[in-house]
């Protein structure tokens, strides 16, 4: 029987941050969105994923949950593959705004979203992603496979509602 091999820095890491802030309760549900406010809020998992595959997971990691906002940098990265930067930097900038996830501010000389990171631009990958399942679905059931595979269904659902409103 051989000894167990002892935990490396990371997850010994991870384990004592989790420890920590385990018991933290601040702040309260969303409810603006049916499933956020069915959220369990003492459910807390942290997962790291090294760029050379190892993956380190603490507490309720496996979990689904709605990725929300977390989706913008994976619509953004799907629009600039399909369509490329300088299509995309025509539709909206990159410029750091300061403002709040949710803002709708756009360019005053070209009407176009300040950063691809804010709801007002949320719509512009989606759409893009849309089409591509038109174009492409093979692709775009790989990439949502490869990329957003825990992605709450009703969550998806509301948010592509909400993109195809603002096309």
């Amino acid at each position: 029987m051989s000894a167990a091999q002892p935990l490396s820095p990371i997850q010994r890491y991870l384990e004592d941050l989790h420890a920590r802030l385990a018991s933290q309760r601040a702040g309260e549900l969303a409810t603006y969105i049916p499933e956020l406010a069915d959220a369990d809020p003492d459910s807390f998992g942290i997962c790291l994923a090294t760029t050379d595959g190892h993956v380190y997971e603490v507490g309720d990691s496996r979990l689904p949950f709605t990725i929300q906002s977390i989706s913008k940098p994976f619509a953004y990265g799907l629009a600039l593959g399909d369509q490329g930067g300088e299509h995309v930097l025509s539709k909206v900038g990159v410029e750091p705004t300061g403002e709040a996830f949710n803002s709708i501010r756009l360019a005053a000389d070209s009407g176009r979203p300040l950063n691809p990171m804010v709801n007002s631009c949320h719509a512009l990958p989606l759409a893009t992603f849309e089409r591509l399942g038109e174009t492409r679905p093979d692709i775009k059931l790989a990439l949502l496979g490869n990329l957003l595979a825990n992605v709450c269904q009703t969550v998806a659902r509301l948010t592509h509602e909400v993109a195809t409103l603002a096309q």
